[in-house]
């Protein structure tokens, strides 16, 4: 019982990795293709927009399957002393990653895409319009913090 505890753990740790890595991998992939392949950027931003809410429903939840997991991986087989410092550094990664996911799923980018949704004809909006100075100042950030947060997964994956 104690084996498929443990498999059940790595797991759902695993799984929740995969999601949040390779989701922000293929995101970074998929953004400038879909920017450079549909007519307008207007509905470029929709089109990603639909598969980042998509994105952020799987996030938050692997989020807080990575803490759990990691807690419960800890307490039952990884810790039976002071901390070795390859898990101290895979848990500093995986903290890096989980505030990266959170800040941009779970604010950063629902704030985008209400500042878009709430803003009429957003491809007629002027560059300086401050709807628009304000949806690329969240993007900005998001996109810095996911990419933090990806780097951060793949050290943690490595020391997993």
């Amino acid at each position: 019982m104690e084996t498929f505890y443990f498999d059940t753990l790595r797991f759902l740790y695993g799984l929740a990795l995969v999601v949040l890595v390779g989701g922000g991998i293929v995101l970074s992939a998929a953004a400038p293709a879909i920017f450079r392949t549909v007519r307008s950027r207007g509905e470029a931003g929709a089109i990603f927009g639909a598969v980042l809410a998509r994105y952020d429903g799987l996030a938050i939840p692997s989020a807080l399957l990575l803490v759990a997991t990691s807690i419960l991986k800890a307490a039952a087989f990884e810790v039976t002393g002071s901390p070795e410092p390859r898990l101290v550094a895979r848990w500093i990664a995986l903290a890096v990653l989980v505030a990266a996911v959170l800040y941009a799923s779970a604010y950063a980018h629902p704030v985008a895409r209400a500042i878009r949704a709430e803003t009429p004809a957003w491809d007629d909006l002027r560059e300086d319009a401050p709807a628009r100075r304000e949806f690329q100042a969240m993007h900005r950030a998001s996109t810095r913090v996911m990419g933090a947060g990806i780097l951060a997964g793949l050290v943690a994956l490595y020391l997993s």
